[in-house]
């Protein structure tokens, strides 16, 4: 725990999201060994994930790319727009290096393979606690070959990633509109601003440079 401005003492806070009971049990046990006075809180869902990160302060957020209701790096993505000063690594078992250099591009500071075990998980969770990077070197090495679309999506608003996920799904501006519960001319601006960003002129190009994130091995 941390002490306050106040004197008063401040819980640190860990974020595991991840939807497979063991993985997420094998990294709390990591956390408890790594710093035993850091609250391991689970998610099982980005909307749980979502959920937790706008409670407050987060000392760092361990997040799997194969969330249930999430595909890829979009998750990534959100979180780190709702947390942008909060560390985030990825566990993943899709630990391909051009997987790894797309969670730098989009600002992880961190990737752990699910295939580590409980002492790496305790290194890795110490590094990034200390503040440090957690990267396979093999990956870091051709770091700066990452796809610059990676950067690009990651100063999208929250927002605009939501509606950028929406049609991705299909949906139209209309029932997008609907889900988000806000205007369609709304809807058209965040579209305008997201092909801008993106640097595409239609939809079909804004989803095609989204899938670019998707995971291999996926």
């Amino acid at each position: 725990m941390l002490l306050g401005r106040r004197g008063e003492y401040m819980i640190r806070r860990i974020l595991i999201a991840d939807d497979h009971p063991m993985c997420s049990a094998a990294l709390g046990m990591a956390v408890n060994v790594a710093d035993t006075a850091i609250i391991a809180e689970t998610a099982a869902t980005l909307q749980e994930a979502e959920d937790i990160a706008r409670r407050g302060p987060l000392a760092l957020i361990l997040l799997d790319l194969l969330l249930p209701d999430v595909e890829g790096f979009a998750g990534l993505a959100l979180i780190r727009a709702i947390r942008p000063d909060t560390p985030i690594a990825i566990v993943s078992s899709l630990d391909h290096d051009d997987t790894i250099r797309k969670a730098i591009g989009l600002g992880a500071r961190g990737f752990i393979s699910k295939a580590s075990s409980i002492d790496q998980m305790v290194a890795a969770l110490r590094v990034l606690l200390a503040g440090g990077q957690w990267f396979p070197d093999r990956a870091l090495a051709n770091a700066d070959a990452g796809p610059d679309i990676s950067t690009r999506i990651g100063e999208l608003s929250i927002a605009q990633l939501r509606v950028l996920r929406a049609i991705a799904d299909g949906g139209q501006n209309k029932h997008i509109a609907h889900a988000l519960n806000l205007s369609e001319p709304t809807i058209k601006s965040h579209l305008n601003a997201i092909f801008r960003k993106l640097g595409v002129s239609n939809r079909t190009q804004a989803v095609l440079a989204l899938r670019e994130l998707e995971p291999i091995g996926r």
